[in-house]
Formats: C-alpha cells, structure tokens, sequence
C-alpha cells in the first residue's frame, strides 16, 4: 500500500534535524522517497534530490532541517504534532507525496541548512537550475507567497575601558544599549514596509562591581522588497557610537513576484477547483525563495500548515491541510508541464 502523506510526515519527525544534523533524517528520506516509487540521489552537501520521469522542468523545493528544540512526535485528532511539522517537513510530505501521484515530470528537491546559512540553496545555484520552482514553506494552505524580505545576521561589539561600576563612565553594555535604540531609528520595523532591527542575543558583563569593558548582540535585520540592503547597513554603521562596530554574517536579498507569473498563477489555479479560494501572501521572514529567485524563470512559495506556529513549541498541522496540498502540488506540476515549454 502507498505510503499515506501523515505516515510519510511522522517518520521524517522522529528523525530529529537541527541545522547541521540533518543525517538521520536524511537516511529517511531517502527511504521515503524509494518507497514512493521515486529516483533518489544525494548531492554533495546532503541535499535530497527525488525525481519522477527525469526530473523535468518543474521543481518543489522544501528544506528538512529545523531550529533546535525536540518536541514529542504525535499524532492526535487529525493533528501531527513535533518540530518542522510545520517548518517546513510538512510541506516537504506533501511534496514528495504528491510528486509520487503526478502525471508529469518533476523533482523534489529536500534542501540542508535552511534554517542556517542556507548552504543547500547556494550549492543548487552552483549547478542548472529549472525554470519552475516552488518553495515549500507553511502559507496557511490557500496562501501563494509572493515576496519575502530580505536581510542579514548582524553581530553588534561594543568596547570600554572599563572600571569600579561605584566610579563615573559609561560600560560597554551602556554603548551597547545606546546602539540598539540608534539602529532602531534606521530600522523602526513598525511595518511591513520598513526595516526592522530584532535584538536576539545580548552578551556582556564580568562581575557585579566591574563596568564591563565587551559587551555583544546579535541582530536579526530585516529588509522589505524595494529596500537597499547594502544602503541600510551603511545607515546601521554610520549610527553607532564611538566604541561599537557592526559585523555582518549571513545575509540575502529581498524578493518580490508578480502574482501572474507562471508559478504563482500554477498555484492559484491549483488551489480553486479544491472550493478554496486563494490569498497573495508577503511573509516578514525570508527562505531559500530569495536566494533562488535570480536563477529561475518563475517561482513562489506555498505549503500546508499555519506559519504562526513555526518555530514555536506548539507546532502542528492538520493532515486535512497536508492532503489538500497533496492536491495543490500536484495540480501545479501538471499545469506547468501541460502549459508552459
């Protein structure tokens, strides 16, 4: 018997994947995909590759690792609960379930890294990409996500003499402090047009009696489409007070699609004989949709699960929306192998 998508999603939760432990689940993967009747191999920096027909001209992408953080695999009242059920191997099942079921040719492509520095999405764009491509990431079932923000990991340093914390003068923590409501000015994030500056981490102090001399944040800079990622980050440097620099780590660019482009149409067309009706959808994050982009002729991201859930402790999708996405899959690929050359 055909492996169901909710069986295909709780093996690919018990194999635990942070970023960079993806190995067990790898192992599954694989397994999975066999036993879908799909052609698998794995390429140098672990991403999965399962085809159908010669793989075609149409590609779903989704990634199979996660943030950190185990939580119990179960499956209760029509629910699957544990981490990346929704983020992103929910997405991901359905994928592969529903490459299984088209009549067309097609490759699922399970990413690495994702969640990290996206090193499987860079090492696809050192080969031939297709030019069809849809991301997997959780739009709430009936989104087609059509832009993403861009931005970059930001390491903040801040440097002080130092002393008795009795005796006058500023700590590196203070100087710190003093950069973080500077950047926010340049990145408010009230909105989803603007900048946003998201402190994540702070570090810094020696002693309850000693004005530190090192403090550090990290910072999660977002950037909206029609944003300079380059220009922000040279208004964030020019902000900071004597003593603190910026470091700058992993970063991408914005994206933005026109919703008629062929992979976004694919999906909306896909979407309405299931009685639902579509919704365009701009996502605050970012996914390897911003990295790819450049490459291919026209892509967008869809995907079962409520993308308010990921992340979070609480993570969990509905098989029902796993199914309908089976279908939505499905359609899309036969609609852009049927129509589009």
């Amino acid at each position: 018997m055909p492996l169901g998508v909710d069986e295909v999603l709780l093996r690919l939760l018990e194999a635990y994947s942070p970023t960079g432990r993806e190995d067990e689940a790898r192992e599954v993967l694989v397994e999975v995909s066999r036993a879908l009747g799909l052609n698998v191999r794995v390429d140098g920096v672990g991403n999965v590759l399962a085809t159908k027909g010669g793989g075609g001209r149409v590609w779903l992408v989704g990634h199979y690792d996660t943030v950190p953080g185990r939580l119990p695999v179960r499956k209760i009242d029509g629910r699957i609960y544990g981490r990346g059920a929704v983020d992103a191997k929910g997405p991901l099942s359905s994928m592969l379930v529903a490459a299984s079921l088209a009549e067309a040719p097609v490759t699922v492509a399970a990413l690495v890294g994702e969640e990290g520095d996206s090193r499987g999405a860079r090492h696809l764009l050192s080969g031939e990409l297709p030019p069809y491509v849809v991301i997997g990431e959780p739009s709430n079932t009936t989104g087609v996500i059509v832009a993403y923000r861009g931005g970059a990991h930001l390491t903040l340093r801040c440097s002080a003499p130092g002393g008795h914390s009795s005796s006058p003068g500023r700590s590196a923590i203070d100087l710190l402090l003093e950069s973080i409501m500077r950047m926010r000015e340049v990145a408010p994030g009230n909105a989803y047009d603007e900048p946003s500056a998201a402190v994540t981490m702070i570090r810094g102090g020696e002693a309850p009696n000693v004005l530190p001399r090192r403090a550090e944040a990290s910072i999660d800079l977002r950037i909206p489409p029609g944003h300079d990622l380059a220009s922000i980050l040279e208004k964030l440097e020019r902000s900071l007070p004597d003593g603190c620099s910026l470091e700058v780590g992993w970063r991408v660019p914005p994206v933005s699609v026109r919703p008629g482009d062929p992979v976004p149409r694919a999906l909306m067309r896909s979407i309405i004989p299931m009685g639902r009706k579509p919704r365009l959808v701009r996502k605050y994050g970012s996914s390897d949709m911003n990295l790819l982009h450049a490459r291919v002729r026209s892509i967008a991201a869809y995907g079962p699960g409520d993308g308010r859930l990921a992340h979070t402790d609480g993570e969990f999708v509905d098989v029902r929306d796993l199914e309908f996405a089976v279908e939505v899959y499905k359609g899309a690929v036969e609609y852009l192998n049927r129509f589009l050359r």
